[in-house]
């Protein structure tokens, strides 16, 4: 993933019949004051934005507009241009339709037409893309499975289910050098065999081209003493998700923060909430989130491996999607500490947040997981959820 996006914007113009014939010209020539030659082009079909160049062009732009397709409806200053936009804002809402109306400079200076820029590049991005499943969803996330037809319809991707008898035999694996590079060749007991479950991991992600997997992983520790806990954290770090307990609800999220941070966020348990405060703690933080990561045992089952390090951040930004992917919490905080709890797992934080957003966590949770991204994204991610009739209920 990356901030910078490479796609364009369907930019379609408006005017009232009695426009002059290079009105279509003057609009282009508008928009290039606030957006690169190559970020859009003008269109009537399919618009992301429609520029309203003067009053009596409302017919006009509703017969451009696509049912199931958001709009950006700005408007030029003058020529009642304003009054047209906002004739139309109020049909889009009257009929159930999801429309930002904006004067253009202002959309510009307050840096909406960015952030609308870089929205639908994400959405966008992810049609047409494959994620894997796999093993299956843990047993305990009962509010985190997503069935596959509903991760298409809100993603666009396709979900591929993939058992662990599927794939090859991490025994018989060459161990993952990127991973036991970042050890110095450290002779660290079990190393060998968590970096050959990458390999496999690795090998899934590139033969079956998928952007994106939740890796069922109890199983694997429970059953052969090894965990997936540093190859999921090297994936991470590497900007391929990788969501652990088979968590479909972050995986998605975590794809999504992701996209617009620029790096893959981390996936945690909520591990404690005060009134002030929300804990969080995971074994699999990704590597570039942690400064010296140690590794230690896998908490659950006190074998294998895990990590255990400090996330070098001061403002963060928590999201979580619900299981059917029609609801999400988002909320923005300021780090406090760093915990080492003997009864949590291995890499903890703790996240002072607003008083009405750790009620939500605490009466209204849509699920245990969830994922933490350094910065502030609140604004975007919200403009993103809205954008595809997501609720924010955080």
């Amino acid at each position: 993933m990356h901030k910078t996006l490479t796609m364009h914007l369907n930019v379609a113009w408006t005017a009232n019949k009695g426009a002059d014939s290079n009105t279509g010209e003057n609009a282009k020539k508008y928009l290039q004051q606030f957006l690169p030659a190559d970020a859009f082009v003008l269109t009537d079909q399919q618009p992301d934005v429609i520029l309203f160049m003067s009053g009596g062009s409302e017919r006009q732009a509703l017969a451009m507009i696509q049912p199931e397709r958001p709009v950006l409806l700005l408007s030029i200053r003058g020529n009642n241009a304003y009054a047209a936009a906002t004739e139309v804002m109020a049909w889009m809402v009257s009929h159930g339709r999801f429309a930002i109306l904006s004067d253009a400079q202002d959309a510009f200076e307050t840096g909406l037409l960015n952030q609308w820029y870089q929205m639908v590049a994400v959405w966008q991005g992810f049609y047409g893309k494959k994620a894997g499943l796999i093993g299956r969803v843990s047993d305990w996330l009962v509010a985190s499975a997503v069935p596959a037809e509903r991760f298409r319809r809100q993603f666009g991707i396709t979900l591929e289910e993939i058992s662990w008898n599927s794939l090859p035999d991490y025994n018989n694996m060459l161990p993952d050098v990127n991973l036991l590079e970042r050890f110095n060749g450290d002779n660290i007991t079990g190393l060998n065999q968590t970096a050959q479950v990458l390999t496999v991991l690795r090998q899934a992600i590139t033969r079956r081209k998928l952007c994106a997997i939740a890796v069922e992983c109890f199983g694997l520790v429970q059953q052969k003493k090894v965990t997936a806990c540093l190859a999921l954290a090297q994936l991470n770090a590497e900007g391929t998700v990788a969501a652990c307990e088979g968590d479909l609800a972050s995986m998605a999220g975590m794809m999504l923060v992701g996209a617009f941070a620029g790096s893959v966020p981390w996936m945690a348990n909520t591990t404690r909430i005060t009134d002030q405060s929300l804990i969080l703690s995971h074994c699999t933080v990704p590597f570039n989130m942690v400064q010296n990561p140690s590794i230690t045992s896998h908490y659950e089952t006190d074998c294998s491996l895990a990590i255990k390090g400090i996330i070098d951040a001061t403002e963060v930004t928590i999201f979580r999607l619900s299981g059917p992917l029609d609801k999400a919490f988002i909320a923005e905080g300021t780090v406090l500490n760093h915990p080492d709890l003997p009864s949590a797992c291995r890499t903890q934080l703790e996240i002072k947040l607003p008083s009405d957003s750790l009620a939500q966590m605490r009466n209204h949770p849509l699920g245990n997981h969830l994922v933490m991204a350094i910065g502030h994204y609140g604004a975007i991610l919200r403009l993103a959820c809205h954008y595809r009739g997501i609720k924010v209920i955080g």
